[in-house]
């Protein structure tokens, strides 16, 4: 069953994005890219299970603080770290969260920081998610992984758009997108544990189990500013984030060892 989770002790959001089914009709190949939540806590098993897995590259969308923080337990694995700040208002889980456990953010106001932030994706940061796509036309750089704290907004657009270039269908890329709340279950549930039943603490937990879950709505957000500013998935690609149809279909048959459909 898709996706295929990879159990870390350490990570719990670490997916295989392969094996979808191509429009080309090819599958997308997998053990080539992966999606996760930050790589702060590995434990050593887990680094050993990285090398084991031939991971070559990590992709850090996070924001300095956010490293500074948890930076990645990568040392000693010989994986080369490129790092890619997103710094989106909302995306920070880790701040927002902060901001959840006292109170200060609701439900409803996690909902809004979400939606935003993926709308932002679009808007105003195409040139880091540009610099991400041209990264996936570097032979050498595979097997990868890429992620930001959470592993479901800033990683959840880049496996939207990895996806799409790729050939994939909307409706199995939102698939992709929620399947994070699967994914994240056992560790929500344990975050909730900690907030007490004290001073309001019902509408905390809800607030915090809305942070830290993906809706519909955040990635309709993306798709509604890429429909607003641009003609098509196309267009947005080649003058967003310069990616051509030559480079699509280079990267479609990298991914999937097939062409991609006929521009």
């Amino acid at each position: 069953m898709l996706p295929r989770q990879i159990q870390f002790e350490g990570a719990h959001n670490f997916r295989d994005l392969g094996g979808y089914p191509l429009a080309c009709g090819g599958r997308f190949e997998q053990g080539l890219i992966y999606r996760s939540d930050h790589l702060g806590a590995l434990t050593d098993r887990d680094r050993q299970q990285l090398r084991d897995l031939g991971i070559k590259t990590v992709v850090d969308f996070r924001r300095a603080s956010e490293r500074v923080d948890h930076p990645d337990r990568l040392q000693g694995t010989g994986i080369d770290e490129v790092w890619l700040p997103v710094e989106a208002e909302g995306v920070d889980v880790i701040n927002i969260r902060q901001a959840v456990e006292s109170g200060a953010v609701d439900a409803q106001g996690a909902r809004d920081y979400l939606t935003r932030a993926n709308g932002a994706f679009v808007t105003q940061f195409a040139g880091v998610f540009s610099d991400f796509m041209h990264l996936l036309l570097e032979a050498d750089r595979y097997p990868l992984v890429f992620h930001c704290s959470a592993g479901k907004d800033r990683a959840g657009f880049a496996a939207a758009l990895t996806l799409l270039v790729a050939g994939v269908s909307r409706d199995t890329i939102m698939a992709d997108y929620l399947a994070t709340n699967d994914c994240n279950a056992r560790y929500r549930a344990a975050l909730m544990a900690t907030v007490p039943d004290s001073q309001g603490g019902g509408d905390r937990r809800q607030a915090l189990d809305v942070l830290m879950q993906v809706e519909p709505a955040y990635l309709v957000s993306a798709f509604a500013a890429i429909e607003a500013g641009y003609r098509d998935d196309k267009h947005f690609l080649a003058e967003a984030l310069n990616f051509d149809s030559g480079k699509c279909e280079a990267l479609r048959g990298r991914l999937g060892g097939l062409p991609g459909p006929q521009e």
